[in-house]
């Protein structure tokens, strides 16, 4: 027992050794200090679409230049391309020199704009002591990315929150409520020309996209961030100032402007195409009294491959924005691989029924994808279009339905020439 309280005492100590190392060594800022968001423009690549945010703390006086990132990822990662598709790569932050930034960014031609804070220096000096003890801790330096809840933008705006407590007041601005995070989205999607994977993004998420955001969620977009520091206010011996002192780009860059993919090249020009070779050939089927399950296995077999990914996104992975997907209503799974047993001469009524339902769920998810994407529209039609021709046109369908009805009453089948029908 007397061991134990020595080894205590000791531990004690040691803890108190290092705190006191710990203020020693923490960073003092001095009156010149100042405290910048640095917002990057949209670059070219997917990932650079939306733009990003840095939050840099300059003191000259003091040798401070820190620009702090947390947009960072360890390539040396264990399963690191398995682990980003599912979703748990783990994000770090980092800081370096803003000059080691402005190289790489004038490099790939994005431009970059500084907004320096109107701060207090006790709370300049907070933001950083703050930032120090994330960064020293390996455990806090790491963090689980979410796309609408916790990025770049939004770990800088926490950190602003944080170091001015409740002193800070976002004004309301009319432009940036009553928009979905899907939305946003797309509008940085459209913005970068970005209209294939703007696809690809709208039916991977799910119904979480679809929320309405405030005007502080709407922050998880680089340029939202930008526009809602320059309306914000501090509260400071209770007089509101303007949160934002000045605001300049940091060095002149001349805008390219990005040329619009050609239509005939754009997703709904080419989901309209379908539509219309489907609708055209639906019609040819019904002259001829023919099934076209050829044409049905191609499309519905691509729709059962698209819903097989919902349901890996959904169930399989951890990116918190691919659950309760109603995309599933269309790209229903079972059609892969149900839709190859179909045969143009099996006698079979199954398919009218597994045809109703296909039916009843892609009108469903019409409703759901009308209000933020054409081209997912244009998907479903294509679908439901061929759904419709085999329950309510197709001829032979039409006839196994009386077939069943008559044998359901009980009455005695007829046999039915179906080449010599008026």
């Amino acid at each position: 027992m007397k061991n134990l309280n020595i080894l205590s005492k000791i531990i004690l100590l040691f803890c108190f050794l290092s705190s006191c190392i710990q203020l020693v060594n923490a960073q003092k800022l001095s009156e010149s200090a100042k405290v910048s968001v640095i917002t990057v423009d949209p670059g070219k690549e997917l990932n650079d679409v939306f733009g990003h945010s840095l939050l840099w703390i300059y003191d000259p006086a003091n040798g401070v230049d820190r620009a702090y990132n947390w947009g960072v990822y360890d390539f040396s990662t264990p399963n690191f391309y398995w682990r980003f598709i599912q979703g748990t790569l783990p994000y770090k932050m980092e800081y370096r020199p803003i000059g080691d930034y402005i190289a790489y960014y004038q490099y790939m031609k994005r431009g970059m704009s500084e907004q320096v804070l109107d701060m207090a220096l006790s709370q300049k000096q907070r933001i950083l002591d703050e930032l120090d003890k994330t960064y020293n801790d390996p455990a806090k330096r790491t963090y689980q990315y979410k796309f609408f809840t916790d990025n770049c933008a939004t770990r800088v705006r926490e950190a602003i929150v944080v170091a001015c407590t409740d002193s800070v007041h976002f004004a309301n601005l009319q432009t940036m409520s009553d928009t979905t995070f899907r939305q946003w989205m797309n509008k940085s999607l459209y913005t970068g020309d970005m209209r294939w994977p703007a696809v690809a993004m709208n039916i991977a998420l799910g119904s979480e996209a679809d929320e309405r955001t405030t005007q502080f969620e709407a922050n998880y977009i680089p340029a939202n961030l930008h526009r809602s520091l320059g309306a914000a206010k501090r509260m400071t011996h209770g007089v509101l100032r303007y949160l934002v002192d000045t605001e300049a780009p940091l060095y002149a860059l001349a805008k390219e402007e990005v040329k619009p993919m050609p239509f005939f090249l754009q997703p709904a020009f080419f989901f309209l195409m379908v539509l219309l070779f489907t609708c055209w050939k639906t019609y040819d089927h019904w002259k001829r009294r023919q099934k076209g399950y050829n044409l049905d296995k191609i499309l519905f077999s691509i729709a059962g491959f698209i819903g097989w990914i919902l349901v890996f996104l959904w169930f399989g992975t951890n990116h918190g924005v691919t659950e309760n997907n109603k995309n599933i209503l269309w790209a229903l799974p079972f059609h892969l691989p149900l839709i190859f047993r179909l045969r143009e001469k099996n006698g079979e009524s199954w398919y009218v029924y597994y045809f109703v339902v296909t039916g009843v769920a892609s009108a469903l998810a019409l409703v759901f994808v009308a209000p933020y994407m054409i081209e997912l529209v244009l998907i479903v039609l294509t679908l439901l279009v061929r759904s419709m021709y085999h329950v309510g046109f197709e001829r032979e369908h039409r006839l196994t339905m009386n077939k069943f009805r008559k044998v359901i009453k009980g009455r005695k089948m007829q046999v039915i020439n179906y080449d010599n029908e008026e």
